[in-house]
Order: C-alpha cells, then sequence, then structure tokens
C-alpha cells in the first residue's frame, strides 16, 4: 500500500467523496471530473486504486497529476489478482477521510447534477442532524436509458399515498418504514452518511463482494435517527456489460451472486433491529434461495437444488414451490436410479 501525504491543510471538507478504482483508467477519469464540477468546493476527494494492473499505472498517474493536490488523497493498495473488492476499498478510502460526512461514486458513473452536494449540504445544515441523504439516478445499458423504477424511483409516489409531503426544500424525511416499502435500495451513487454512523455500524461489509451496498443500506437505515430523501436524478449509472468481465458484477456466476445475496439476507435475518428490516430480509431470502435452486435445476443437479427449493418455501409457504420443491425431489430420485 502506497499512500499519498499531502502538506496540512488548514480546513476540514464538509465532504469526503470516496472513489475506489481498479483497470478503469478511462471511465475513472469521467468519474473524478463529474465530482471536480460540483458547485460545492468545501469537497476532498478521496481516490483508493485498488492493485490496478500495471499497463493501467501509467494513465492513472497522469490524472493524478492533473488534479490540485489540495482537493485529492490518493491511496494505492498492493496488488492482487481480483483485487481487494469494493467494501475494502471504500473501507480504506474512508479511514483516510477527514470530512464530516462521506460521499462515494463508483469509477464507472459519474454525477450529472453538479449543484448536487451543494443542495445536499444546505439539508444538513438546515437540519443539523441528518444521518443518511439519499437521492435517485439514472441507470444505462450500452448508452441507453432503462425504464425504472430500479432503485427507489417509486419513493415519490409512494410517500405521497402516505401523506409524507416535501418541506420547502422539496425534500423529505422518511422512516425505515416508508424507505423499505420501495422496490429498491438507494444506491452508494446517490448516497451520502455521516461519518460517524459509518463507523459505528463497522462500514461496508469486506467478505461479501456482490450487494455489499445492500447490505450496507440495510444497516444504515436500522441505526440511521434522520434520514433525508431528495426526489433529484444526481447521477448516471452505467450497468455493466454482462459480455465483458471488466466489473466485479459480470465475473460472478449467477450462483454466486445468489449466494451473496443470501449472505446479506441472513446477516439482517439476524442482527437487524428493526422488525421492517427482518420481514423485508425473510421476503428477499425466498426469492434468492428459488433463484439458486432454478440455477442448480438448470445445471441437472437436482437433489441440490431441491434442497435450496425447499429451503425457499420454509420461508415462503406458498403452493407453487411446494410442488417445485417435490417435482425436484422426485427428479433427483428418479436420476440416483437411472445411475445405480
Amino acid at each position: 500500500m502506497r499512500l499519498a501525504i499531502w502538506p496540512q491543510r488548514h480546513w476540514v471538507p464538509f465532504f469526503s467523496v470516496i472513489i475506489a478504482t481498479r483497470n478503469r483508467p478511462e471511465q475513472f477519469r469521467h468519474a473524478l471530473d463529474s465530482v471536480l464540477r460540483q458547485s460545492c468546493s468545501d469537497t476532498e476527494v478521496v481516490v483508493v486504486n485498488d492493485g490496478s494492473d500495471s499497463e493501467h499505472q501509467f494513465e492513472y498517474e497522469s490524472i493524478f497529476r492533473s488534479v490540485d493536490p489540495v482537493r485529492l488523497r490518493l491511496v494505492t493498495l498492493c496488488h492482487s489478482p481480483n483485487g481487494h473488492g469494493g467494501g475494502y476499498a471504500r473501507n480504506f478510502g474512508a479511514a483516510n477521510a477527514i470530512g464530516p460526512y462521506l460521499c462515494f461514486l463508483d469509477d464507472d458513473d459519474c454525477w450529472t447534477d453538479s449543484d448536487h452536494l451543494q443542495r445536499a449540504k444546505a439539508v444538513i445544515e438546515d437540519a443539523d442532524a441528518v444521518d443518511l441523504y439519499m437521492t435517485n439516478q439514472a441507470a444505462f445499458f450500452r448508452g441507453e436509458r432503462k425504464p425504472g423504477p430500479i432503485w427507489i424511483e417509486d419513493l415519490p409516489g409512494i410517500l405521497a399515498r402516505l401523506q409524507n409531503w416535501p418541506d420547502h426544500r422539496g425534500i423529505h424525511t422518511v422512516t425505515v418504514d416508508e424507505l423499505l416499502k420501495s422496490r429498491g435500495f438507494c444506491h452508494l451513487n446517490g448516497l451520502i452518511v455521516r461519518k460517524a454512523l459509518y463507523e459505528e455500524i463497522g462500514g461496508m461489509e469486506e467478505a461479501i463482494r456482490w450487494e455489499e451496498d445492500r447490505d450496507f443500506y440495510l444497516r444504515l437505515i436500522d441505526r440511521a435517527t434522520v434520514v433525508k430523501y431528495a426526489p433529484i436524478t444526481i447521477a448516471r449509472h452505467n450497468i455493466p456489460d454482462p459480455a465483458k468481465k471488466s466489473s466485479l458484477t459480470t465475473s460472478l456466476s449467477e450462483l454466486q451472486r445468489r449466494l451473496f445475496q443470501i449472505m446479506v439476507l441472513d446477516r439482517a435475518l439476524c442482527f437487524a433491529r428493526h422488525p421492517a428490516i427482518r420481514s423485508y430480509a425473510r421476503r428477499h431470502k425466498a426469492y434468492a434461495l428459488r433463484r439458486v435452486a432454478e440455477a442448480l435445476a438448470a445445471e441437472g443437479r437436482y437433489a441440490e437444488a431441491a434442497l435450496y427449493a425447499g429451503q425457499a418455501f420454509s420461508v415462503s409457504l406458498t403452493v407453487k414451490w411446494a410442488g417445485y420443491s417435490a417435482w425436484l425431489t422426485l427428479r433427483s430420485k428418479l436420476s440416483k436410479c437411472s445411475t445405480a
């Protein structure tokens, strides 16, 4: 690990923006530029280069040299074949951040609203005790915008039905129960968290390599006291292309992703304080278990598929999954007979 230490500052920035990057200098350049274009100058950028391959280092260094060092803190982690993971890299960045509020941006995405941080700062200073600030983003795949809702774009309609009206700035104060009525969760690109809360929950879980952001979100809303929601699109998220292996998401198999997802939901079931979060985890775990069962059945592994289908049925008792579990059990027995 190599940490660039800059001269002692005479100010503490309000925001520390953490960007973890690996082997994507060109995309990272756009992400970094979108942060530097923010109208709020009370900001530092903490970049964690997660052990990028040697052929990319020159381009990264060229980018870093072009940025005012007063605003940039750079951490370069030692090289490893698959990187240290998003959770580890962001935790390392947070440990080196000095602002009281942490923001995150994926290295292949960008902020599209130059007033995002200035608006968030005004909201936080008005309330004086904000733990979380959330916004929305737009998703694009191969340059084409995808219809939603994907994350929490459906929240404005939900809040209107619940008669949760915005304040004079157009901002909602939201509860855990209201947030969990959304179909999704707030992506890291649109999330700002008080650093003290980040440290209280232990940061991001480093053992989870997929949906660690969902795990992070559930633990945050479980402990947060004041949560603000701005129904504004402030970022562009580029959905990873499954034809490419340039991201962790596309490098994992369906089974690997679902097993990480089950880990996230098991952690919520075991450790969440709020009953609504535990109920949420039970519902979503049933779905994840079903997807594992279907993936295993597609590979002809009926015995293992029956095991996961049975677990899905025990979590969510439905006639459909009782029948599917029974069918898989029968297929498993027939397969054993045919090979005996």
